[in-house]
């Protein structure tokens, strides 16, 4: 399970970029607990959409633990809600 940051900005997103694909298994789900998330922008919402992605090519998900008003506001923001919480959360 992947824990993001209360603030989860561009400052964040090189290190969980390196996080993200290179730790995340390629057999499986990728679990993201978003429940500290207070503070989101373009750049995060970016990152997660390019995981997403890259997990749709291996016909998988990101599944969702947890929940952030202000990760969700920024993701309704730009259009992607559909897109991003389309899986389940847990």
């Amino acid at each position: 399970m992947l824990k993001l940051p209360s603030e989860f900005t561009i400052n964040q997103v090189e290190s969980l970029y390196q996080q993200v694909f290179q730790e995340s298994p390629e057999t499986s789900d990728v679990i993201i607990d978003i429940s500290d998330v207070s503070q989101a922008d373009t750049a995060s919402v970016q990152l997660l959409c390019a995981l997403q992605k890259h997990l749709s090519t291996l016909e998988h998900k990101i599944v969702w633990h947890g929940e952030s008003e202000a990760l969700q506001e920024a993701v309704e923001q730009l259009g992607l809600a559909n897109y991003l919480f389309q899986s389940t959360e847990s």
